[in-house]
């Protein structure tokens, strides 16, 4: 008898250690913590809003964008939802998986520039006939942008474009010569007297939607409601960051450990620039990006976005 209960009882404290004790969600956010449009993730985070929407999400699962970022938002069965670029959302679905857009991310590049040295002779895109200017790397935001803009100058066809590896690797080639202008996310954050902005994307391409949130067709089904709660959320984190922009540039900071003042500016900036989507999609920014992948051979084939787009989690326009 006593053995039997002995047994019994170490049964029980088996189970109950063995038992998974549900941990909290956490999302998907291509290079969370990295650029700057994962923001209102953070702030959403930080301050709360998760919490404020009945939501238990403690953290995310970041990801160096393309591929990477959907690999990780299938491997959390929990909760498959992330934000991505579109392009590997639509390689995603290309891919066999069975994918629903939920709101678009950001309207345009933001401070996105080319830059060249201080003291080049070029002033203006139309002198980059006959140089060299530097992207990022093959079928990327960046060559995409770039090549859009050339072709919108007539100078597609005069100017040598190249592949640098990175934006550091960019900036690089363009100290040492082996470019004539190349691009950089954030110019503010650069010494003024070595460098300067030969042109702005949004000067040519103010309407461009890169990121996108998704989710499983299934998981959206399933759990509308946890959806529109994660999207409420971040629309909470964007309505604090126009109201409260210091308080959210001191999110940025611990989150990027930065304690460089300069952001302050750049977020006012982007803040005026309506960088940040709040919902639904900027059907004409798509269009556009769409058109970006295909002339760097990322897509091959019509899109069609009201198949891809979840019409129930769009917002009602009055």
């Amino acid at each position: 008898m006593i053995a039997r209960r002995s047994l019994l009882a170490l049964t029980l404290i088996f189970a109950f250690v063995c038992t998974p004790v549900r941990a909290a969600d956490r999302i998907t956010v291509s290079q969370y913590g990295i650029i700057v449009e994962s923001l209102p993730w953070a702030i959403a985070l930080e301050e709360g809003f998760f919490k404020a929407q009945g939501l238990d999400i403690d953290g995310f699962v970041g990801g160096n964008g393309g591929g990477t970022t959907i690999r990780n938002m299938m491997a959390n069965a929990s909760l498959p939802f992330a934000e991505v670029a579109v392009p590997a959302a639509i390689a995603g679905v290309d891919a066999g998986l069975d994918l629903k857009l939920i709101y678009g991310g950001v309207n345009n590049m933001g401070d996105l520039a080319w830059l060249v040295k201080k003291d080049s002779p070029l002033h203006s895109i139309g002198d980059l006939k006959g140089k060299k200017v530097a992207f990022t790397a093959p079928r990327s935001t960046t060559e995409m942008v770039l090549r859009m803009i050339l072709e919108r100058n007539n100078l597609d066809k005069d100017v040598t474009i190249a592949a640098a590896g990175g934006i550091g690797a960019g900036m690089t080639a363009l100290d040492a010569g082996g470019v004539d202008a190349a691009p950089f996310e954030e110019p503010a954050f650069l010494p003024p007297d070595k460098y300067r902005v030969l042109f702005r994307v949004n000067d040519y391409l103010p309407n461009l939607q890169w990121q996108v949130g998704v989710v499983t067709a299934d998981y959206a089904k399933a759990h509308p409601d946890v959806i529109r709660k994660i999207v409420a959320a971040r629309k909470a984190a964007l309505d604090f960051m126009s109201a409260h922009p210091d308080e959210a540039a001191k999110v940025y900071a611990k989150v990027w450990n930065s304690t460089d003042p300069r952001f302050n500016d750049v977020l006012a900036r982007l803040i005026k620039a309506k960088y940040w989507a709040p919902d639904g999609f900027n059907r004409a920014g798509l269009d556009t990006m769409l058109h970006g992948m295909t002339i760097v051979g990322a897509l091959d084939h019509p899109v069609d976005l009201n198949a891809l787009i979840a019409p129930e989690f769009q917002p009602r326009r009055r």
